[in-house]
C-alpha cells in the first residue's frame, strides 16, 4: 500500500524517525556542524562538501525500488555505536581536536540512522551512508608529506632530463630561476576531488566489491602521481620559456586542465570493466505481494527513538561540566619565565629579526640568557583552556609562515637529547634561514610535568589531565639561538643546556 506520492505505508514512520533524528543531531551539535560548513566556505579544497549529502540522497533515490519493500526496525547495536560516537565527540571536545569532533558528529548521525532504520535497511544502503563521511574536511595532515613528495619527484625528473638543479628542502634552483613547493603544489585538492568522484563512479558502474575497491584505490593514487608530472611540466614550461610562462596564475589553470584530462582518462579506462546494472524494476504483482506481507507490520519502536534523542542530548552538558572542572592556570610559572642557571645570565634581546609568534596565546613569557658570546632565547606560551581561538597543539602554529619575506625553514626534524633528569627526550628541531643569519630552534610541549614533541601524545596527556581535574599549566616551549659560522654542534650544546633546565 502506498500513499498519494507513492511512499509505501510501512515507510512513513521510519522516515519520520529519520527526519527527527537528523534534525535533532544537527541542533545538538550545531557548533561542530557549523565548523564543517565554515571550512567548506573558506577553502576551495573542501567546497565539494556541499554536494556530499545531496549526492548521498540521490544515490538512495536511484535505488529506491530496492528499498521500498524492506522492513525498517530499531537496532540497539546502532544505538551503541551512536553512544560510542558521542563519547568520541566528548573526548575531542575536551582537548579541542576539531577534525575528530567533525568525524564524530558524522558517525553519530550515521549510527543514529542505523538505530532508527535497522541493520537490514542500513546494510542495503551502506555506501550512500558511508559516503556522508566525505563531508568532513579532512586531509590537511597530508600536505607536508605531499609537498615533500612533489619536490622530490620534480627534482628527480629534472635531473633525469639532464637539467642541473640545486635543492634545499622545498626550494630548488635552476639556471633559469628559483622555484618552491607551497601548499597549493601538494595536490591535495586534486586528490580529494579524484577520490570523491572515483567513489561515486565505482558505486554506480560496478557491482563487484573487488572492482569497486580497485577503482577507488586507483582514483586515490593516480592524482598523487599525476600531480608530480603536473609540477614537473610547469617547471619545464617556465624553464624553457625563460620564466615567462607558468610562473603565475596561469600554472593553476594548466594544473586544472591537466587534472581534467587525467580524470577523463581514468573514467574512460574504467569503463572497459563496466558491470551491467541490476534491474531495479519490481512488477506490480510483486509489489502487491510485498505490501500484503508488510500489512501486519509490528509497531514502530518510538521508545527506542526517545532513547536515541536522550543519548544525543547528554554529551554537550557533560563536556561543559568537565570543562568547568578544568580551572585553567593561565600563567607561565616563574621558574620558566625567570630561569636561574649557574653559567647563564639574563641578557638583552638581540636583533635577530625573528621571534616566536602564535595565535590564541593567553599568557606568554620571553627571556634571553647569555653565556660568554652565546645568547639563547626562551619563549613559553600558555593557551589557557584553548577557547580563545588558538590551541596548544595546532598545525597552524608555524615558526615561519610559507612565503615569508625574510625567513624560510631549511630543515625540520626530530632531535634527541638527555635532560638532567635522566629521561630520554626528543624535541622538534628546525633551522631558520634569512639572508643575514641562521637560527637553530627547538620546540616541544610541556603538559603538567611531562615533556614531548609528539602532538598526539601531547593531546592524550591533555585529555587525561583534564578528565582528572588537574589545572597544571600546559605550555608550548621554544628555545632558539644563532648559528655562528655553521657551527651547529655548539648551537645544539647551548640549547641542550637550557633544555635540561626546562625539562626538569
Amino acid at each position: 500500500m502506498t500513499d498519494r506520492i507513492g511512499l509505501p505505508q510501512h515507510w512513513r514512520k521510519p522516515l519520520a524517525g529519520v527526519l527527527v533524528v537528523t534534525m535533532f543531531s544537527l541542533a545538538v551539535f550545531v557548533e561542530t556542524w557549523t565548523s564543517i560548513v565554515a571550512i567548506w566556505s573558506r577553502s576551495e579544497t573542501f567546497t565539494h562538501g556541499y554536494l556530499v549529502a545531496p549526492t548521498s540522497l540521490w544515490l538512495i533515490w536511484l535505488h529506491r525500488q530496492q528499498y521500498r519493500n524492506l522492513q525498517a526496525d530499531f537496532s540497539w547495536v546502532g544505538l551503541l555505536f551512536s553512544v560510542a560516537g558521542g563519547f568520541l565527540w566528548l573526548v575531542a571536545d575536551l582537548v579541542h581536536v576539531l577534525v575528530v569532533q567533525q568525524w564524530a558528529v558524522v558517525a553519530i548521525l550515521a549510527s543514529s540512522l542505523w538505530a532508527v532504520l535497522g541493520t537490514g535497511v542500513v546494510s542495503s544502503m551502506l555506501f550512500p551512508i558511508l559516503f556522508l563521511f566525505l563531508m568532513v574536511p579532512f586531509g590537511e595532515a597530508f600536505i607536508p608529506p605531499l609537498m615533500d613528495y612533489t619536490a622530490t619527484f620534480v627534482v628527480t625528473l629534472l635531473r633525469l632530463t639532464g637539467i642541473s638543479v640545486y635543492r634545499e628542502g622545498l626550494f630548488f634552483t635552476l639556471t633559469s630561476g628559483n622555484w618552491s613547493v607551497v601548499e597549493g603544489c601538494s595536490g591535495l585538492r586534486y586528490l580529494i576531488a579524484s577520490f570523491t568522484l572515483g567513489t561515486v563512479y565505482a558505486y554506480l558502474n560496478y557491482t563487484s566489491y573487488k572492482k569497486r575497491a580497485v577503482f577507488i584505490a586507483v582514483s586515490f593514487l593516480a592524482p598523487i602521481i599525476a600531480n608530480g608530472f603536473r609540477a614537473y611540466m610547469i617547471v619545464m614550461i617556465g624553464h624553457l620559456s625563460s620564466m615567462k610562462l607558468a610562473t603565475g596564475v596561469d600554472h593553476i589553470v594548466y594544473g586544472w586542465v591537466f587534472f581534467g584530462i587525467v580524470m577523463f582518462a581514468l573514467f574512460y579506462i574504467g569503463s572497459f570493466w563496466h558491470d551491467a546494472p541490476d534491474s531495479p524494476e519490481t512488477s506490480v504483482q510483486e509489489e502487491a505481494q510485498a505490501d500484503a506481507e508488510i500489512a501486519s507490520e509490528p509497531r514502530y519502536h518510538w521508545f527506542g527513538l526517545a532513547v536515541i534523542l536522550f543519548c544525543l542530548s547528554v554529551w554537550p552538558p557533560i563536556s561543559h561540566g568537565l570543562s568547568g572542572l578544568q580551572n585553567s592556570n593561565v600563567m607561565v610559572p616563574e621558574r620558566f619565565s625567570q630561569p636561574r642557571l649557574d653559567t647563564w645570565q639574563p641578557a638583552e634581546a638581540p636583533d635577530w629579526g625573528w621571534e616566536p609568534n602564535f595565535q590564541g596565546v593567553v599568557a606568554e613569557a620571553r627571556t634571553f640568557l647569555k653565556n660568554g658570546q652565546a645568547v639563547v632565547g626562551l619563549y613559553f606560551a600558555n593557551f589557557g583552556d584553548e577557547s580563545q581561538g588558538g590551541e596548544l597543539v595546532n598545525s597552524q602554529n608555524y615558526l615561519v609562515p610559507q612565503k615569508h619575506k625574510v625567513w624560510r625553514i631549511l630543515r625540520d626534524s626530530d632531535h634527541p637529547f638527555a635532560p638532567a633528569s635522566g629521561h630520554f627526550a626528543v624535541v622538534e628541531e628546525a633551522v631558520l634561514n634569512s639572508s643575514q643569519r641562521d637560527l637553530l630552534v627547538w620546540r616541544w610541549y610541556r603538559i603538567g610535568d611531562k615533556t614531548t614533541n609528539n602532538a598526539y601524545l601531547a593531546k592524550w596527556w591533555q585529555l587525561v589531565k583534564r578528565l582528572s581535574g588537574d589545572s597544571a599549566p600546559e605550555l608550548l616551549v621554544v628555545i632558539y639561538t644563532e648559528v655562528v659560522n655553521q657551527d651547529f654542534d655548539t648551537a645544539r650544546d647551548n640549547l641542550g643546556q637550557i633544555a635540561q633546565a626546562c625539562c626538569s
